[in-house]
């Protein structure tokens, strides 16, 4: 990389010739800049430009301090410089037209030397390496374990690293500064604006500005932007090219606003959005960045930045340290907000910027005018590689059956033994460990590999394991006997094993701990001083399979009482191994009646749980009913209570049974009811006869039934009815007219009816039996009026008061609710109607009186309606 600072400073002109604006050739020549700072050995241009008269071309020649031509006459307008010391030089110009005259301006290349550098470049795996720097004592020497960036190793010249594994390349930074008095000064971004500027709040923008005091000569400068949210790499189609200089203290923007009167159009659209990545690159006529903002990206993602613009692939050098700007920048309160550079010096990180509001073409809140830069940091490469570690192969694992098949140590069974020095490394053998068990055990055997640095430890593994098993002969074979005097002796078995040899073996015997059967396992076991076991086994089973014989137990019965049961008798039993004898049973019950069961059990058994067993069942059970009669069927006026005494031959085969009374059955009648009384005989197991009387409560009811004379009265009758009874099987009466009159006990009474409005009385009679069984009837009685009106043969409208309004007056029969009046003239014509029956006809239609010659006081229609029954 090019680590290239440019410091401008303004010389006064040595000497400049005057001529008239009309003379043929240049009147001066400016070299731009006219001091340059860099390291040595990196090449940068001076350019010149030559204001005056010429018709041909202007032609450059460059001498050094020496007054030595170091670039003869051309029309080149730039001089590329690689010097390896600070110069002064002389820039001559002329025109090819009038070649004598020449005038001529000088240009200051100053340069940081580089240090003499004393480094162990080649050192032995793991060892400590020495660096040491000598050089300008008005430089700062530091050494760096990347080019640009990364981690300061030291602070001064000299560094001793860790023990070192692996080649490396470590860098002397030299740090010095241009004292010519001058500075170049760069170009630098100060605004990138996410999210709009006054006057437009979508937009995006970049800002750039010189904030030098110099002039800088942007020729051949372009800014490259993002043009994607997740490709770092990924460029806008678009860049904008820097005028060939850039005024000191100036500022230039663009937008993506086409005819924005605040900024210039970029080309396209700028894809940048709060809360998304981006970046801005200012890039110079070489390829280098010299001033970068990002922001919303990872510093792994800038590791990677390396996009390709304009023919350069881009890289970030010094440019940039550290993590990006935060990308949450937009708007507050609605004021546009933006990434804007502070402070008074470029640190290359994001403390540069901070999101406040936008000063678009304004010199930002925290910056001045004026800066100056005159550090220049060269970095030197210093590669350092190592001796690595010879290398072998590690030896199979060997396994061995017995410590005596362990082989000796061997250095011949390290195999490709190499080294990247030392042609033939050394094998030696170092020592034995084992891990301290057993079976297996495992020895490990250390070897050194030795080249003429350091050595490698090779292991063979030595596993001892024996995995023979011992033999032995065959045990006797398994046994079944009855008893425990049939079981023979134990017998010894012969054995042999390949590291223990030979022997003889007592076995030993357990049992399960069981009778019947009872396990007895003999076992003779050998195993070795690894655990490898041989077992011989022979089981012996003793187990008696027989049972018991007893003589059979006595029928099985059922019986009705528990007087019936037989006493229990005595058994004879035989067995094999108990001998003979008897028995007595066991006699146990369910616990139940009716059926009860009793169990008789007679059981033997032997030592081994063999059983013989023997079961008479007896089952008392009594299944009779008892017997009883009916009692006689009776008719009575109330109903008596239960007598369960009045059962008096009931009767059982076992016992006195219980009697009881059950229920009483009613028909639900009335007049009369039938009544079916039930009583229960129960035994003591259960069994029941029901016997049952019936009785006859009440009388039978009357039938009501009578007429009226009349049914039907108006307001031109007395009122007065005569009702008729023809009611059987009643011995009184109760009549209720239905007009809140008294009760009347008569059994033909005659009633006298309000008849003074319509209306309808329902009449009922109720008659009542000897036992007050009931019956009723009832008859309707309706009145009603007779409509009865008369109507007016003529009225006199004439506002006296009398007479003034014709209509109907009704004297009975007249219902208001049912009402509707109108009045017609000859040819059918309505003058007037009314549902209201106080209102009358005042002789008018159409709000005029009907005249006189109409014929119409003397010939109108009048309708209206009465009530219907």
């Amino acid at each position: 990389m090019k680590a290239l600072y440019k410091l401008i400073l303004t010389f006064f002109l040595l000497g400049v010739a005057n001529y008239a604006s009309s003379q043929c050739g240049p009147t001066h020549v400016d070299p731009n800049p006219q001091i340059l700072g860099f390291c040595e050995g990196t090449t940068d241009t001076i350019h010149f430009v030559s204001p005056g008269n010429c018709t041909g071309n202007y032609e450059y020649q460059v001498k050094n301090a020496a007054n030595a031509i170091v670039q003869a006459w051309s029309t080149a307008t730039m001089y590329i410089s690689t010097p390896v010391a600070t110069e002064t030089y002389t820039v001559e110009a002329r025109c090819s037209t009038c070649p004598t005259t020449v005038v001529t301006d000088t240009f200051m290349i100053e340069v940081i030397e580089d240090p003499i550098i004393t480094a162990n470049t080649f050192v032995c795996y793991g060892t400590q390496a020495n660096f040491s720097a000598t050089g300008d004592t008005s430089t700062n020497l530091a050494w760096w374990d990347s080019e640009v960036g990364g981690n300061q190793l030291s602070t001064d010249s000299a560094y001793t690293s860790p023990p070192m594994t692996q080649d490396d390349t470590l860098y002397m930074q030299v740090t010095g500064t241009v004292t010519s008095g001058g500075s170049q000064g760069s170009i630098l971004i100060t605004e990138a604006g996410l999210h709009g500027f006054p006057g437009d709040q979508t937009a995006d923008y970049i800002e750039i500005s010189n904030l030098y005091s110099n002039p800088v000569n942007t020729t051949g400068w372009f800014v490259a932007i993002s043009a994607s949210y997740s490709s770092i790499n990924s460029v806008n189609s678009i860049t904008w090219n820097l005028p060939n200089s850039f005024s000191p203290c100036s500022i230039l923007s663009k937008s993506d606003v086409s005819g924005s009167s605040i900024t210039s159009y970029w080309g396209n659209n700028i894809q940048w959005n709060p809360n998304q990545p981006g970046w801005v690159a200012v890039v110079n006529d070489v390829g280098d960045i010299v001033d970068f903002i990002s922001w919303g990206w990872t510093q792994a993602q800038l590791a990677g930045f390396s996009p390709t613009v304009n023919g350069y692939t881009l890289s970030l050098g010094t440019e940039w340290t550290g993590n990006s700007c935060s990308s949450v920048c937009s708007t507050v309160g609605g004021v546009a907000y933006s990434l804007s550079r502070n402070g008074s010096n470029d640190t290359n990180t994001s403390a540069d910027f901070v999101c406040q509001a936008t000063s678009l073409n304004v010199v930002n809140p925290g910056l001045n005018c004026g800066w100056i830069s005159s550090n220049i940091s060269c970095p030197h490469e210093v590669i350092v590689t190592i001796d690595s570690l010879p290398s072998a192969t590690t030896p199979d694992t060997t396994f061995v059956q017995c410590y005596a098949d362990i082989p000796a140590p061997d250095p011949s069974i390290i195999t490709n033994v190499t080294d990247d020095y030392t042609a033939s490394p050394t094998v030696t053998f170092f020592d034995e460990t084992t891990d301290g068990n057993t079976c297996p055990e495992t020895i490990t055997r250390t070897y050194h590999v030795s080249d003429s640095c350091n050595y490698v430890e090779i292991e063979h593994i030595i596993v001892v394991h024996d995995t023979t098993t011992p033999t032995m002969d065959p045990a006797p074979a398994d046994l079944f006997v009855d008893c425990p005097s049939q079981i023979p002796p134990i017998a010894s078995l012969n054995w042999s094993d390949n590291c223990l040899g030979s022997g003889t073996l007592l076995g030993t015997e357990t049992s399960s701990g069981t009778t019947c059967p009872e396990v007895l396992t003999r076992t003779w076991t050998v195993t070795d001083s690894c655990g490898n076991s041989v077992t011989r086994t022979q089981v012996i089973t003793v187990n008696d399979t027989l049972a018991p014989v007893i003589d059979p137990a006595p029928a099985d019965l059922t019986l009705q009482c528990p007087s019936e049961i037989p006493p229990m008798v005595s058994l004879n039993y035989t067995d094999n191994c108990l001998g003979s004898g008897v028995l007595q049973g066991v006699e146990t019950t369910d616990g139940l009646t009716c059926p009860e069961t009793i169990t008789r059990t007679w059981t033997i058994t032997d030592d081994c749980g063999n059983t013989s067993t023997e079961v008479q069942v007896i089952v008392v059970n009594d299944d009779t009913p008892p017997t009883a009669s009916n009692l006689p069927s009776v008719q009575l006026a109330v109903l008596p209570a239960p007598d369960s005494t009045l059962v008096s031959d009931a009767a059982d085969n076992c016992g006195t049974p219980i009697v009881e009374w059950v229920s009483d059955v009613s028909d639900g009648g009335f007049c009369p009811e039938n009544v079916v009384r039930t009583y229960s005989v129960t035994d003591d197991c259960g069994n029941v006869t029901f016997v049952t009387r019936k009785f006859t409560i009440g009388d039978m009811p009357p039938e009501a039934d009578f007429s009226s004379d009349p049914t039907l009265l108006d307001n031109f009758s007395s009122g007065e009815v005569d009702f008729s009874n023809y009611t059987t099987g009643a011995v009184s009466y109760e009549w209720d007219f239905g007009d809140g009159s008294p009760i009347v006990n008569t059994v033909h009474p005659t009633h006298q009816f309000d008849i003074s409005e319509s209306t309808t009385y329902k009449v009922w009679l109720t008659a009542s039996s000897q036992y007050g069984c009931l019956d009723s009837a009832n008859i309707l009685i309706n009145v009603f009026q007779e409509l009865v009106y008369f109507v007016p043969n003529a009225f006199t409208p004439d506002n006296d008061e009398l007479n003034q309004t014709f209509k109907p007056v009704f004297v009975a029969g007249f219902d208001v609710n049912d009402y509707k009046f109108q009045v017609y003239n000859r040819w059918g014509e309505i003058l007037f109607e009314s549902n209201d029956h106080n209102t009358g006809w005042d002789g008018t239609y159409g709000n005029q009186l009907v005249p006189v010659g109409t014929g119409i006081p003397t010939n109108f229609v009048t309708n209206f309606i009465k009530p219907l029954y």
